[in-house]
């Protein structure tokens, strides 16, 4: 667990302690505060698990998620500049056949999408518990998807 998790948690432990109603939950965040937050919390974890799966990723900025979004400032999600992902599952197990995908797919969903999840206290993606939560479709597009 990196420095600025274990800081986030104690912040969280001592606002409960004292009383208080703890930090905004992402999802009622104002722009501003959700663009404070991926700086300081979201951008370093994730730079630092990224860099655990190749070292290319330490020059990581908002762009290599968000794409053209980090540039217009919309940092709209998902990013149709990210890769996009096969419509069915069918043609995603064919999609994953190929070492490359496989090695992604397998980084993303073991180590991404539970981590990102967590960061933005959501729920990850669960088709019974979570149909909602977050997934792969949370950051990337599908084929044909506009």
């Amino acid at each position: 667990m990196t420095t600025t998790r274990h800081w986030t948690i104690a912040v969280l432990l001592l606002a409960a302690a004292c009383g208080e109603e703890g930090p905004t939950k992402y999802e009622d965040m104002d722009f501003d505060q959700r663009a404070s937050f991926m700086n300081e919390v979201v951008l370093p974890e994730m730079r630092e698990t990224f860099v655990g799966f190749d070292a290319k990723y330490a020059s990581m900025t908002c762009a290599t998620c968000h794409g053209s979004g980090a540039a217009d400032g919309t940092y709209a999600m998902p990013n149709p500049d990210l890769p996009r992902l096969p419509p069915t599952e069918e043609e995603f197990l064919e999609y994953v056949k190929d070492p490359e995908h496989g090695r992604w797919s397998q980084f993303m969903v073991d180590e991404v999408w539970p981590q990102m999840a967590d960061l933005l206290a959501v729920p990850a993606f669960d088709p019974v518990k979570a149909p909602m939560g977050f997934s792969c479709s949370s950051c990337h597009m599908v084929e044909g998807q506009q």
